[in-house]
This record gives structure tokens, C-alpha cells and sequence, in this order.
């Protein structure tokens, strides 16, 4: 008897526990896992920048930093009050996540152009004019493209925090039109949210000539070779590379269990990138 109670007991137990592990791996399946998204949903989670021209050879000092930028510098920038402007409405020019180039950093002085400054500039209107986003610009996002497709994304966004391992070089366009190319080398380029880190100078860099859009397609025109990527050779004076940007439109969520990512998915000189829409991932999705 006692036997035949301990069998029924033992029973019931594994039971149980095919049932909480079944229900378990279930709620995981619905808490995790890849997905595509619309494009409108992009749009409006997207993060979005807007740029400035400099109309003046503009000073700027920041952390032992004394430098002048120079006249027509593109900035993303947003304008809004704070305590470091010296104009009388308390605006200040501040710069966005967006960088400026390793090119233009070094020419004017910075101590560490390889690094992100942030800029914050007294807002004057006459100083500074609003522009459209420049064409050769994506669209959200930190304007870096990681080399990898989906799955790509996938492992890196499933690994997230909790393994800092990611090998994906990547291209970077810069608000002041050049583009940058960075090859992995021992440490990653990016964090686990997919936020940018400045851990190198850039492998290679040009400046961007001139770009042409057509539909989903940027063509951008250089007049120097630039390592990392496969460009089409034209021989033509400032317009002797042309590299093309395709935007795929097919955006997609990883859902983790605290968090969401996304990526859209782009291919640079016909090999597979992806770029994050939002510059960190979003907790509680």
C-alpha cells in the first residue's frame, strides 16, 4: 500500500513538472524571439535627428578642446535651453548622437578626434541655419551600418549585455559628409544595446563628393578608395568611386525578456549591413 502510494506520488510530481516545464518554455517563446516589423512602425519609433549649418567660422571649447569649426560645417543638432549658453534667450545649439568626421576633428585640433565631443554652441539664428537631412544620411539611428544580416543581428541581440562579444566591422557616415570605415579589431564596436563605441580611429575614410537617390538606392561619390567596402570604379575626377546604399525595408524586432531591439536591414556594395533605427534598446517591450 504504501508502495502503491509512493508510485502515485512520484507520478503526480512528474507530471507536474512536464507540465511547469512545458509551460515554461512556452512563456519564454512568447517573452523572446525575432520578428518583422512595418516600416511604419520604424517611422514611429525611429530615432530622428535634425542638422544645422554653420553660416561662421564658429569657436567652440570643451574639456581642454579650443577649436574653431569652420564655416558650412553640417551639424545634427537640436536647439533647447540650457545653463551653458550665453545668449540672452538661454538657447544652445547642442549636437546630437549623430558624430562629426575623424577628418574634420583632427584638422581643427580636438586632443582625441577618434573620441565623441559633445557640442553645445550659444543658439544665435543668425549663426546657424536649419537643413533638411542630408541625402547621404540614413534615415534613424546613430548612422552606422554593421556588417552581418539577420542573423547577424539575431546573435548579437540575443546575447545582448550578457555576452560583449560582436565582430561586425562597421560604416559609419558622418553629419559633415564623409564616410568612415571601421574594421573589427579586438574590441567591439558597438556596445549590447547597439549603441556606438569610440574604441579605434577609423580604418579608412573619404569625403563624400557628391550622392544621388533614386527609390530605395544611395549613390555616393568619392574621389579616393576606401578600404573595407566594394565601390564601382568610374575614373572620373572627384567622382571616381560609387558606392551604393540599398535599404531593403525590412525592418525587424528581437523581443527579449526585459528588453527590445530592432534592425533595419540595408546591403553596402552588395554585402549584407544593418543599422539600429533607435540608438538603445528599449526595457519593459
Amino acid at each position: 500500500m504504501k508502495n502503491r502510494i509512493f508510485l502515485t506520488f512520484v507520478s503526480a510530481l512528474l507530471v507536474f513538472s512536464g507540465v511547469s516545464a512545458s509551460s515554461n518554455k512556452s512563456a519564454l517563446a512568447k517573452e523572446t524571439g525575432l520578428h518583422r516589423v512595418s516600416i511604419s512602425y520604424i517611422n514611429k519609433i525611429g530615432l530622428k535627428s535634425s542638422y544645422y549649418r554653420l553660416n561662421q567660422n564658429t569657436k567652440f571649447s570643451f574639456a581642454g578642446n579650443k577649436v574653431t569649426l569652420p564655416k558650412g560645417t553640417v551639424l545634427a543638432a537640436s536647439v533647447s535651453i540650457d545653463n551653458g549658453s550665453k545668449a540672452k534667450s538661454g538657447k544652445a545649439l547642442i549636437s546630437s548622437h549623430i558624430d562629426l568626421s575623424y577628418a574634420l576633428k583632427k584638422r581643427v585640433g580636438f586632443n582625441k578626434p577618434s573620441q565623441f565631443i559633445p557640442i553645445l554652441l550659444s543658439y544665435y539664428p543668425s549663426k546657424y541655419t536649419r537643413v533638411k537631412r542630408p541625402v547621404y544620411v540614413l534615415p534613424y539611428g546613430e548612422n552606422v551600418l554593421y556588417s552581418g544580416g539577420i542573423g547577424t543581428f539575431k546573435t548579437r541581440a540575443s546575447n545582448y549585455f550578457y555576452n560583449p562579444h560582436f565582430s561586425s566591422n562597421a560604416l559609419k557616415i558622418t553629419s559633415d559628409g564623409y564616410l568612415e570605415f571601421y574594421k573589427y579589431h579586438h574590441k567591439p564596436l558597438a556596445d549590447g544595446g547597439l549603441n556606438w563605441q569610440y574604441v579605434q580611429k577609423p580604418t579608412s575614410y573619404v569625403k563624400i563628393s557628391h550622392t544621388l537617390k533614386q527609390g530605395s538606392k544611395t549613390f555616393i561619390y568619392y574621389q579616393h578608395k576606401l578600404q573595407g567596402v566594394r565601390a564601382t570604379h568610374l575614373n572620373k575626377g572627384k567622382y571616381r568611386y560609387r558606392l551604393t546604399i540599398n535599404n531593403q525595408h525590412t525592418p525587424y524586432q528581437y523581443t527579449g525578456r526585459i528588453y527590445a531591439m530592432w534592425a533595419s536591414l540595408y546591403t553596402v556594395g552588395g554585402a549584407k549591413y544593418f543599422t539600429p533605427p533607435q540608438n538603445a534598446a528599449n526595457y519593459g517591450d
